[in-house]
């Protein structure tokens, strides 16, 4: 399934900041190129992602904006 823009979250430095201070920072999938994240905002990663768990339902960014997919960081977000 693809990502609705529905599920698109504002791009604002607060949520970046909540975001990045530990959910998406520590996720086991994440890439790991510098400055990349905060996927639910922002376009998914270009680097192949290999699925080791996802940290999105753990995001208060994720929970206060009522997302359901996980994986925004790969092109093809899944439910």
């Amino acid at each position: 399934m693809k990502v609705n823009q529905m599920d698109k979250v504002e791009d604002t430095r607060e949520n970046f900041d909540v975001c990045m201070q530990g959910n998406c920072s520590t996720c086991p999938s994440r890439p790991g190129r510098p400055g990349e994240g905060f996927y639910c905002a922002r376009d998914p990663s270009e680097l192949s992602i290999e699925k080791k768990g996802c940290n999105c339902p753990d995001c208060p960014v994720w929970e206060k904006n009522g997302l359901s997919s996980v994986y925004y960081c790969i092109k093809v977000a899944q439910t």
